[in-house]
């Protein structure tokens, strides 16, 4: 009688568990498409001029030595730039997101109380996100190894999850692309970072 139910229950998971993955196995476009749901400012990075501007300087001498590999300026300076903002706001001990912080940055950079609410929720799901999936992030991103990437991985991780936390004035609930983003991303959310990671 044990036996009959042990094998009715590996039945059972036999064929649940390859239609949770099937489920998926392919995340829509739609789940890049942040900026087309959700309407919410983005960060003025540009409030860390003062305290930044030596790192990009540095940056952009790096870049110049390692011209050959054809790494995109653009994308590099702003990964050297997102880990100096986060290291100037002191968000950063070593890799780790120090959640305390991680408001009076926002409060910096944001200008409505709605969208820090959200990204400060945000940050707090992403820290461990970022951290304990670090190794399989590394190699979605197509930036240069030249800085470090955490910085750039936990703002990523926050703004994708504005999917979920969107303010209801910014969310366009009627958009159907949106509706189905959003589904997918409650399913699937680690397939669905990892694909808004691999497109940006």
């Amino acid at each position: 009688m044990r036996t009959g139910r042990i094998l009715v229950a590996l039945i059972f998971l036999g064929l649940i568990i390859p239609f949770r993955a099937a489920k998926c196995r392919a995340a829509p476009k739609s789940v890049q498409n942040v900026h087309v749901c959700c309407s919410a400012p983005l960060p003025n990075w540009g409030v860390f001029n003062r305290e930044c501007h030596k790192s990009a300087i540095q940056a952009s001498v790096s870049i110049n030595r390692i011209s050959k590999s054809k790494v995109n300026l653009a994308n590099f300076l702003i990964k050297c730039r997102l880990d100096c903002d986060f290291n100037a706001s002191s968000v950063l001990q070593g890799n780790r997101l120090i959640q305390a912080k991680v408001r009076p940055m926002l409060e910096r950079a944001f200008s409505n109380e709605p969208t820090i609410d959200a990204y400060e929720s945000n940050f707090a799901k992403c820290s461990t996100v970022v951290r304990s999936k670090y190794q399989e992030l590394s190699p979605l991103s197509r930036q240069s190894d030249a800085c470090d990437r955490h910085a750039l991985f936990y703002s990523l991780c926050a703004y994708a999850r504005l999917i979920f936390t969107c303010p209801d004035k910014m969310w366009q609930r009627n958009n159907r692309m949106c509706q189905e983003a959003k589904a997918y991303a409650k399913k699937c959310p680690w397939p669905a970072l990892k694909m808004f990671m691999r497109n940006t």
